[in-house]
């Protein structure tokens, strides 16, 4: 690991601890001084790598799954609403926890799309209208009258 402040190639481990229930390890490192470092104190953090499926999008092209861009779309739509980060966290663990676990190694946008919905509606309903007015594919304004009917409770 190389010095973010002087690139000394060489850095060690001081401490080294486990956070969100083991799925990543904190690390502070020291910049080695007699390797003519800086002696600079920094944070690292190693995440495991899990084998997630390719993502299949709507118009059928292929990309990696990217847990940032289910964080950003969810935290847009968590905007200014009583949602701790934290929560999104777990989600987002749970979520890629149960993509690595997937026997198929394609998911769909849709498929992560509805496991995002299911959570938000379980936290905060107008976020989750938030994020389904984003990303939900609705027809007519009489869909989304029906999933606002659903999420009130309405029976209409």
């Amino acid at each position: 690991m190389r010095c973010p402040y002087c690139k000394c190639p060489s850095t060690k481990v001081v401490d080294s601890r486990e956070v969100r229930g083991g799925e990543e390890i904190r690390r502070r490192r020291l910049c080695d001084t007699a390797e003519g470092g800086c002696g600079h104190r920094f944070t690292t953090f190693e995440r495991l790598e899990l084998r997630l499926p390719v993502v299949v999008k709507r118009d059928g092209g292929r990309v990696p799954f990217e847990r940032q861009k289910v964080r950003n779309g969810l935290l847009r739509a968590t905007w200014k609403r009583r949602i701790r980060e934290d929560e999104i966290e777990a989600f987002l663990d749970d979520l890629e926890r149960r993509l690595s676990e997937n026997v198929s190694r394609e998911v769909s946008t849709q498929e992560i799309g509805s496991e995002a919905v299911k959570f938000l509606a379980r936290v905060d309903p107008v976020a989750c209208v938030r994020f389904q007015s984003v990303y939900g594919d609705f027809k007519s304004i009489d869909e989304f009258k029906s999933l606002l009917n659903e999420l009130s409770g309405d029976p209409e």
